[in-house]
């Protein structure tokens, strides 16, 4: 080759290069928007809650100063923090657990192409496309303390007499933890059904071919494969269970007393009905930093196996 080819053959890639480095940085300036839309709504409500939490807002008084940490030291203070944190620790992951293990039997069922399953799959998804507030305003009338409750009536008609369900405090949580896993589940059946479609159907072949049983082949196979769904699952329906506040305040108002008292009833009544919209914001920020601490410790979860499979 020439020195003249090869300054034809440079002057034709250089083009080319920049012409492909424009249009890689072009696609940028299509998902700028949404990027801005996202932080605004996101990023910048969660930065100003955390300035708001370092001053004294109360929409009870005239203005606002920087007090610093003293919100923090009031809410780790708090004489009620170990009940309401007991009580969110005991909702989020009972309610979390249950829906991703009924989610996943339920979404293994659907997988299974029986009579009917496309019928099954819309009756599955119905709890998650009710309001939240209409399933907790609903409950709260299924289970309410007289005869016009549904659930008493059907007490009463094989003799039982009535019973006051939300004024026993384990009870009462229960309930809580029911409804609001009941209301859960649609979203982790999908989810999960979605996983279980797209894993090889050879994998199982062989294993049955090789004597494995159904439980060795959901355990062994379904389950590993499964494994970055299913932590979707516990992060989506941890950050959902923690920030939960339709179902809870329409269902119980965290009582009997303080029974049932979770931090995103805390959270409500502290800045809506006290109007102390600074420690509110402090409640909120602790909440913010409880989620990001769970999603690194799933995340964590997930890496040391992908190492040793990668290995």
């Amino acid at each position: 080759m020439t020195d003249l080819d090869r300054a034809a053959v440079l002057q034709t890639r250089v083009p080319r290069r920049r012409a492909d480095r424009f249009q890689i940085n072009g696609y940028f300036f299509f998902i700028l928007p949404g990027v801005a839309f996202v932080l605004a709504l996101t990023l910048f409500p969660a930065l100003y809650g955390v300035y708001i939490s370092l001053t004294n807002l109360n929409l009870g008084y005239v203005g606002s100063s920087f007090v610093g940490l003293d919100n923090y030291v009031r809410f780790f203070t708090w004489n009620d923090l170990g009940l309401v944190a007991r009580n969110t620790l005991t909702f989020v992951a009972t309610s979390v657990i249950l829906q991703v293990v009924i989610g996943l039997a339920v979404a293994i069922l659907l997988d299974q192409r029986l009579i009917g399953y496309r019928l099954m799959r819309s009756i599955t998804i119905l709890p998650w496309v009710l309001p939240s507030v209409v399933v907790g305003l609903v409950f709260a009338q299924i289970f309410g303390g007289s005869r016009l409750g549904i659930a008493n009536y059907l007490l009463s008609l094989v003799g039982i007499g009535q019973m006051s369900w939300f004024a026993d405090p384990a009870l009462a949580m229960a309930i809580l933890i029911g409804v609001c896993t009941w209301r859960g589940i649609p979203f982790a059946v999908i989810v999960l059904l979605g996983g279980l479609q797209t894993l090889p159907r050879d994998v199982y072949e062989a294993a049955a071919i090789d004597g494995a049983t159904r439980w060795q082949r959901f355990r062994y196979i379904t389950v590993p494969m499964l494994r970055p769904i299913i932590l979707i699952c516990l992060i989506m329906g941890t950050g959902g269970a923690l920030n939960s506040l339709d179902i809870p305040l329409a269902l119980t108002g965290g009582g009997p007393g303080n029974a049932t008292e979770l931090i995103a009833i805390s959270l409500y009544k502290q800045s809506f009905l006290q109007l102390d919209i600074s420690y509110g914001a402090t409640i909120g920020t602790v909440m913010l930093i409880a989620n990001l601490v769970l999603i690194v410790l799933y995340l964590s979860v997930l890496k040391p196996r992908r190492r040793a499979e990668r290995g």
